[in-house]
């Protein structure tokens, strides 16, 4: 059997873990996020680069959550500048092509990849040709918790 030949037998079973066929209805707590009804943010402040955002897990004044996830996004060549942060993140690459540096170490970043940057760590981004889109995240209830420290702008305080 051929893999087209297992798609089309799958395709008249039973879809699993959908509101309207859990074994219990949706809760208050779950949360469903449609990222294109996400605006952008960022994009305006030199010190961080070309990079803009959409923030779609983080607590609110409703509700906290356990986590932060988001879509960073880049036109060809956007940059986002060297900096840290306390906790870990993850990237994982959605769409263009890239590079991610980490304490001065490039890693590729296209569709697919996942890089872990550990807490502290020193790690910048830039976008190939085509921009880059990935997803990041961090096991931090609020995106506005998290400082930024970036290379630069310690720099210039010391």
């Amino acid at each position: 059997m051929d893999i087209t030949t297992l798609a089309t037998d799958l395709s008249d079973t039973e879809q699993l873990h959908q509101a309207s066929n859990l074994p219990h209805p949706p809760q208050d707590h779950l949360m469903v996020v449609d990222a294109a009804q996400v605006p952008l943010a960022g994009g305006t402040d030199a010190a961080f680069g070309e990079v803009r955002w959409r923030t779609l897990i983080n607590s609110c004044s409703e509700k906290s959550r356990d986590m932060v996830l988001g879509i960073a996004e880049f036109e060809p060549h956007g940059r986002l500048l060297p900096h840290r942060h306390d906790p870990a993140e993850f990237y994982l690459g959605l769409e263009g092509a890239g590079t991610v540096t980490i304490d001065g170490t490039p890693h590729e970043m296209r569709p697919g990849i996942a890089i872990y940057v550990p807490a502290n760590a020193e790690h910048s981004t830039q976008a190939g040709p085509d921009g880059l889109r990935f997803a990041y995240g961090f096991a931090e209830s609020s995106f506005e918790q998290i400082t930024y420290r970036f290379t630069g702008a310690e720099e210039a305080q010391a």
